[in-house]
Protein backbone atom coordinates (compact mmCIF):
# COMPACT_ATOMS: atom_id res chain seq x y z
CA UNK A 1 0.00 0.00 0.00
CA UNK A 2 1.26 3.45 -0.90
CA UNK A 3 1.74 5.98 1.86
CA UNK A 4 0.29 9.50 1.83
CA UNK A 5 3.62 10.96 0.70
CA UNK A 6 3.95 8.44 -2.15
CA UNK A 7 0.35 9.04 -3.21
CA UNK A 8 0.86 12.80 -3.19
CA UNK A 9 4.03 12.48 -5.29
CA UNK A 10 2.28 10.16 -7.74
CA UNK A 11 -0.65 12.55 -8.13
CA UNK A 12 1.71 15.50 -8.68
CA UNK A 13 3.60 13.42 -11.25
CA UNK A 14 0.31 12.53 -12.92
CA UNK A 15 -0.66 16.20 -13.16
CA UNK A 16 2.78 17.06 -14.58
CA UNK A 17 2.35 14.31 -17.18
CA UNK A 18 -1.14 15.53 -18.11
CA UNK A 19 0.03 19.14 -18.50
CA UNK A 20 3.09 18.18 -20.55
CA UNK A 21 1.09 15.86 -22.77
CA UNK A 22 -1.67 18.39 -23.46
CA UNK A 23 0.83 21.20 -24.05
CA UNK A 24 2.93 19.00 -26.35
CA UNK A 25 -0.10 17.97 -28.41
CA UNK A 26 -1.27 21.58 -28.70
CA UNK A 27 2.19 22.77 -29.79
CA UNK A 28 2.40 19.93 -32.32
CA UNK A 29 -0.96 20.99 -33.78
CA UNK A 30 0.16 24.61 -34.00
CA UNK A 31 3.50 23.61 -35.52
CA UNK A 32 1.81 21.45 -38.14
CA UNK A 33 -0.22 24.44 -39.25
CA UNK A 34 2.87 26.61 -39.71
CA UNK A 35 4.62 25.18 -42.70
CA UNK A 36 5.60 21.72 -41.51
CA UNK A 37 5.11 19.00 -44.06
CA UNK A 38 5.74 15.41 -44.96
CA UNK A 39 5.58 14.64 -48.65
CA UNK A 40 6.19 11.25 -50.17
CA UNK A 41 6.42 10.65 -53.90
CA UNK A 42 8.32 8.41 -56.31
CA UNK A 43 11.50 10.49 -55.95
CA UNK A 44 11.64 10.11 -52.19
CA UNK A 45 10.28 12.07 -49.30
CA UNK A 46 10.53 15.60 -48.01
CA UNK A 47 10.30 16.25 -44.31
CA UNK A 48 10.08 19.87 -43.21
CA UNK A 49 9.76 20.86 -39.56
CA UNK A 50 9.61 24.19 -37.80
CA UNK A 51 10.85 24.99 -34.32
CA UNK A 52 7.35 24.97 -32.80
CA UNK A 53 6.66 21.44 -34.05
CA UNK A 54 10.03 20.23 -32.78
CA UNK A 55 9.45 21.90 -29.41
CA UNK A 56 6.00 20.28 -29.17
CA UNK A 57 7.50 16.90 -30.01
CA UNK A 58 10.14 17.36 -27.30
CA UNK A 59 7.49 18.30 -24.73
CA UNK A 60 5.41 15.28 -25.76
CA UNK A 61 8.41 12.95 -25.45
CA UNK A 62 9.10 14.45 -22.01
CA UNK A 63 5.48 13.73 -21.10
CA UNK A 64 5.93 10.11 -22.17
CA UNK A 65 9.03 9.75 -19.99
CA UNK A 66 7.15 11.34 -17.09
CA UNK A 67 4.29 8.91 -17.62
CA UNK A 68 6.71 5.99 -17.26
CA UNK A 69 7.86 7.25 -13.88
CA UNK A 70 4.31 7.84 -12.67
CA UNK A 71 2.98 4.57 -14.05
CA UNK A 72 5.64 2.69 -12.11
CA UNK A 73 4.26 3.99 -8.82
CA UNK A 74 0.51 3.62 -9.49
CA UNK A 75 -1.91 0.86 -10.33
CA UNK A 76 -2.41 0.85 -14.08
CA UNK A 77 -6.16 0.47 -13.60
CA UNK A 78 -6.16 3.82 -11.82
CA UNK A 79 -3.36 5.60 -13.68
CA UNK A 80 -4.53 5.08 -17.25
CA UNK A 81 -8.20 6.08 -17.03
CA UNK A 82 -7.40 9.15 -14.96
CA UNK A 83 -4.51 10.28 -17.15
CA UNK A 84 -6.33 9.63 -20.43
CA UNK A 85 -9.46 11.40 -19.20
CA UNK A 86 -7.57 14.42 -17.89
CA UNK A 87 -5.48 14.71 -21.05
CA UNK A 88 -8.66 14.63 -23.14
CA UNK A 89 -10.31 17.35 -21.05
CA UNK A 90 -7.23 19.62 -20.99
CA UNK A 91 -6.67 19.17 -24.75
CA UNK A 92 -10.29 20.19 -25.38
CA UNK A 93 -9.88 23.26 -23.19
CA UNK A 94 -6.61 24.22 -24.93
CA UNK A 95 -8.21 23.61 -28.32
CA UNK A 96 -10.84 26.22 -27.52
CA UNK A 97 -8.56 28.68 -25.72
CA UNK A 98 -5.49 28.51 -27.98
CA UNK A 99 -6.61 27.06 -31.31
CA UNK A 100 -10.05 28.74 -31.31
CA UNK A 101 -11.76 25.45 -32.09
CA UNK A 102 -15.42 24.92 -31.24
CA UNK A 103 -16.73 22.40 -28.75
CA UNK A 104 -20.21 20.98 -29.22
CA UNK A 105 -22.70 20.48 -26.41
CA UNK A 106 -22.28 16.71 -26.83
CA UNK A 107 -18.52 17.08 -26.24
CA UNK A 108 -19.21 19.14 -23.11
CA UNK A 109 -21.51 16.41 -21.78
CA UNK A 110 -18.82 13.82 -22.58
CA UNK A 111 -16.18 15.84 -20.72
CA UNK A 112 -18.51 16.18 -17.72
CA UNK A 113 -19.06 12.41 -17.70
CA UNK A 114 -15.30 11.80 -17.93
CA UNK A 115 -14.66 14.27 -15.10
CA UNK A 116 -17.35 12.59 -12.97
CA UNK A 117 -15.75 9.22 -13.67
CA UNK A 118 -12.35 10.53 -12.58
CA UNK A 119 -13.82 11.77 -9.31
CA UNK A 120 -15.64 8.48 -8.71
CA UNK A 121 -12.46 6.49 -9.42
CA UNK A 122 -10.52 8.62 -6.94
CA UNK A 123 -13.17 8.17 -4.25
CA UNK A 124 -13.05 4.41 -4.66
CA UNK A 125 -9.29 3.94 -4.94
CA UNK A 126 -8.91 3.15 -1.26
CA UNK A 127 -11.10 0.05 -1.67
Amino acid sequence: MMGQKGLKESMIGLLVYVCLSAAGLTLIKIGLGRGSSLMIDKTGFLLKFNWLLIFGMCIYILSFLTSLLVMKSMNLSIYYPISAGLVYIIVCILSVAVLKEKITPVQLVGMAIIFAGIIIMNLGKGN
